[in-house]
């Protein structure tokens, strides 16, 4: 009894070999040019009518740009923003535009698991396709073009003096060569400052009516990110036709749609909420809440900046990011066209 289970078990190892030879006779590796980008994938078959296909793909790096305007975070003359602005201008030696341009770049690198289904007895061409994509949430970046450095800088130069003008600070400290600290102003240019309101780039209003003001990070820059769900279902249809003799050379041609899991999100930074209803004032320094060495405590503003998605927290989005936004939040499933070459390895 012993010897018979000894010899049983690679009987069976044979068995399952052979059998796993008849489905999975023959594996095909192909480069793939599609919407999703470059890719490669392995293809086996199983059984005479379903074909499992596993690769990546990968979107080489490209950029196009959109734009946003400059703008006061309440209701200031435009003729006061452009004096300001040509202040700053001054001040820096170089100008601050009305526009920022922001760059995007597509970042698409997917697993993708697909299952080939023949329906046809005596047609091997025509295959439906179910499957997946699968990869990073987030599939592009925007960051503001190196051209609008100045504009940016200008802008969180300019709010921080805005800042100081609010609390009555003077606008320059140093310290000389014996560590003592020193402090001067400029004469009137606190008023004119004080008359105005922060600098900020808007980017749409609210619900309730209030206006999305973004400003620039610390760093000088401002970005966004396009995300969507980590698993993209597909579905499609297929014809794979032999391009020699021995059908060792074939070409696929597919045809399909990726399921982003509902509409695309546009997440920015660094936005705040000027509730146009209110006479507003961002810095209400009467309110402000002082710590016991008389300094403001915990910040100089109301409110926290925070981070929305353009596609559902606001509306009305002006310029050129309006229609990007607009654009995207249509794309709840992404056209997928490819052409795959493959060739057999055995």
């Amino acid at each position: 009894m012993r010897i018979k289970r000894l010899f049983a078990v690679p009987a069976l190892f044979v068995t399952l070999t052979l059998s796993a030879q008849d489905y999975f006779n023959h594996m095909d590796l192909g480069i793939s040019v599609s919407s999703t980008g470059i890719g490669a994938d392995i293809a086996m078959p199983v059984g005479d009518y379903v074909r499992l296909r596993t690769g990546f793909t990968y979107m080489p790096k490209f950029t196009f740009t959109s734009n946003f305007g400059v703008d006061f975070m309440g209701d200031v003359s435009s003729d006061k923003l452009r004096r300001m602005k040509d202040m700053m201008s001054n001040f820096m030696g170089k100008s601050m535009q009305d526009n920022i341009d922001v760059q995007m770049t597509p970042k698409w690198a997917q697993f993708k698991f697909l299952v080939d289904i023949m329906p046809f007895k005596n047609n091997k061409h025509w295959n439906v396709t179910l499957g997946f994509y699968a990869g990073p949430s987030t599939i592009g970046e925007a960051v503001n073009d190196p051209s609008g450095n100045t504009t940016l800088v200008g802008v969180n130069m300019y709010n921080n003096m805005y800042i100081k003008a609010c609390k009555g600070e003077p606008m320059f400290r140093y310290e000389d060569s014996n560590g003592n600290m020193h402090s001067f102003d400029i004469d009137g240019l606190g008023d004119k400052l004080a008359e105005t309101r922060m600098m900020g780039a808007h980017v749409g209003y609210f619900p309730d009516g209030s206006k999305a003001v973004m400003v620039p990070d610390k760093n000088n820059q401002v970005n966004a990110e396009l995300t969507v769900s980590k698993i993209r279902p597909y579905i499609g249809i297929g014809y794979t036709t032999a391009l020699s003799r021995d059908h060792r050379f074939n070409m696929t041609i597919d045809a399909g749609a990726m399921f982003m899991g509902g509409s695309p999100h546009v997440y920015v930074d660094n936005v705040y909420r000027v509730n146009a209803a209110d006479d507003y004032d961002m810095i209400s320094w009467d309110q402000a809440k002082f710590d016991e060495t008389g300094n403001v405590d915990e910040a100089w503003v109301k409110q926290t900046p925070q981070r929305i998605d353009l596609t559902r927290d606001v509306t009305d989005i002006p310029g050129k990011v309006g229609d990007m936004v607009s654009t995207v939040k249509k794309f709840k499933c992404w056209p997928v066209l490819s052409i795959t070459f493959s060739h057999r390895l055995y």
